[in-house]
């Protein structure tokens, strides 16, 4: 197979050709007049926030598009107490059918994509790796790329999972490549996971669906992965057929299949390749961390989950007992500081010495992450999820997006998110997490997370503007760039306390 390159989007001021902003929505092209409409989406959508620039780029182009407001929205003005209260395994949209936002799921769960004519087709969409690396820039202006080499089946096979944040098993996996990678090599741009029973249903469809996708991403070449169902044994003779289907009208339609593989119990095939000295009947080996890709997803605390079933269960609410508990610790609060003051909670606005210290301690939270298994103390959630509901310190966690601590971001939110006592709470935590996945590039955890913020308040202004950013188009470049003017103007307004 053919080296194959991802560019990891950095927001740090690297050098280098900077990355497209990667589309949310089908048929956007991001090239001039497309790049202009989705600028112009973002003036018309974004009507409440602190965003005072946002830069659109395309190729080595820059182009300034300045707005009134941009991230940090408005709150709903709910006190603590003057609403229902959540309760363990109550809030969010569950799995399947019936959630908000980007319609029902379908296969391993809601919160996936509809596309094309047919809306019984879905998918989760990669829209490009997304990882800050080196030290911060202070000027904020200057986006590069950090390439990382995939040069064997075996190092994309190990970086799928890293693409999308979980395992993909059971599905098909369409991976485009465009011509405009580091030294000319192909580059990874597009990336698109369907349910296997979808696919297998109708190859000849999912196959068109496939290259309209494809070309409106630029993309002339292919890497198609198959995986079965985890635990199955693997039988890559059993989807030969589809293999060949699938590549077979990619091929009448002018992209070009670099590879197709098979994935299954650690190891992978090619369709494409019978020499048993580079691909072996047996299959081969894939090391999970034979690419770069891994290490880095790493470093930004980014954890991948067995499979989409269970990025969906790790979103649901924890259960009531653990739900009591943070009730009783924001209880405790409330009673303490109304004590103190002699107004009912909520009625006077944070002071900035307070908000302050609510960063540090979140800034030590997510220091603290320890992958799979990490929780937050009780009253430390208890203290963060009552100062949510203030957008200085729910938007200070989205503003990690803007640095390599987006991994962060996520998983501080999520963890509050599941542990609310309060629809604001809830709505809250799962936006911060769904903009940070936005940043991210992970479609899945986006649409998972949206789709839960607008279960608790269907109107909550900051995950309905995410939401209109998903359905424009609006790549996860400009994401990380809202996130920096986020920041700048967090740190006037502390400055001066205002």
């Amino acid at each position: 197979m053919s080296e194959a390159t991802t560019g990891m989007a950095g927001t740090t001021g690297m050098t280098g050709e900077p990355q497209r902003a990667a589309g949310m929505v089908p048929g956007a092209r991001h090239g001039g007049r497309a790049a202009d409409e989705a600028a112009a989406v973002l003036a018309a959508q974004f009507e409440a926030g602190v965003m005072a620039e946002i830069r659109v780029f395309e190729d080595a182009a820059m182009t300034d598009r300045r707005f009134e407001e941009g991230l940090m929205t408005r709150g709903t003005g709910r006190r603590y107490g003057d609403e229902p209260m959540m309760g363990g395994g109550g809030s969010g949209a569950g799995t399947g059918s019936g959630g908000n936002g980007f319609g029902a799921g379908a296969g391993h769960g809601s919160g996936a994509r509809r596309f094309g004519p047919e809306p019984e087709l879905m998918a989760d969409r990669f829209e490009g790796f997304q990882i800050a690396a080196g030290p911060a820039d202070s000027s904020g202006g200057v986006f590069g790329e950090v390439t990382v080499r995939l040069s064997s089946p075996g190092e994309v096979a190990a970086a799928v999972p890293h693409f999308f944040g979980f395992f993909p098993d059971d599905s098909v996996v369409v991976l485009g490549l465009s011509p405009h990678g580091a030294g000319g090599r192909a580059s990874i741009c597009h990336g698109m996971r369907t349910d296997l029973a979808d696919v297998d249903r109708n190859p000849a469809r999912f196959g068109r669906w496939a290259v309209e996708r494809l070309m409106d991403e630029g993309a002339v070449e292919a890497i198609v992965l198959i995986y079965p169902r985890i635990g199955a044994d693997p039988m890559p003779h059993l989807y030969s057929r589809l293999s060949t289907l699938i590549c077979g009208h990619l091929r009448r339609s002018g992209v070009i299949p670099l590879d197709s593989m098979f994935v299954a119990a650690g190891r992978w095939w090619s369709f494409l390749c019978e020499r048993a000295a580079c691909c072996p009947p047996e299959g081969t080996l894939i090391d999970p961390m034979a690419s770069e890709v891994a290490a880095l997803s790493t470093y930004s605390g980014l954890v991948v989950l067995p499979s989409r079933a269970a990025l969906a269960e790790s979103l649901q609410p924890y259960p009531a007992d653990t739900v009591e508990r943070t009730r009783a610790a924001c209880t405790a609060l409330v009673d303490a500081g109304q004590a103190a003051s002699g107004r009912p909670w909520g009625e006077s606005r944070m002071s900035w010495p307070e908000v302050r210290e609510l960063w540090r301690l979140a800034d030590e939270l997510g220091s603290s992450i320890a992958g799979p298994g990490w929780r937050i103390p009780d009253e430390a959630a208890a203290r963060l999820l009552l100062g949510l509901t203030d957008v200085r310190v729910r938007d200070y966690l989205a503003t990690w997006c803007a640095t390599e601590r987006a991994g962060q971001a996520v998983a501080v939110s999520v963890e509050l998110a599941r542990r609310a006592v309060t629809a604001e709470q809830s709505a809250a935590g799962y936006s911060v997490a769904a903009w940070a996945s936005w940043a991210l590039g992970w479609g899945a955890w986006a649409a998972l997370t949206l789709e839960r913020a607008l279960a608790a308040i269907p109107d909550y202004s900051l995950a309905v503007l995410i939401q209109h950013g998903l359905e424009r188009g609006v790549g996860p470049s400009l994401v990380r760039v809202a996130s920096h003017g986020t920041a700048k103007r967090l740190e006037s307004m502390a400055e001066v306390e205002v």
